[in-house]
């Protein structure tokens, strides 16, 4: 795989196309859950340390009630 496919969670850029993905505010707060929450819960149900945005991208729907709407 491309390194382009894996979710690099230190870059804005790839926290808020998951945001975007799910109408979610691409805040600091939101961007805060999904690297302090999604991204533990993603790789642990997994059991991986690198993930790619398609097994990401369930968990950040899973936890879209978390995250801020766009104001």
């Amino acid at each position: 795989m491309n390194d382009w496919d894996y979710v690099n969670f230190s870059q804005d850029h790839e926290m808020n196309y998951h945001l975007e993905l799910v109408n979610k505010s691409q805040s600091n707060d939101n961007r805060a859950y999904l690297r302090n929450n999604t991204q533990v819960t993603a790789k642990k149900a997994l059991n991986k340390t690198i993930i790619t945005h398609g097994e990401f991208k369930p968990f950040v729907q899973a936890d879209k009630a978390h995250l801020d709407d766009p104001k």
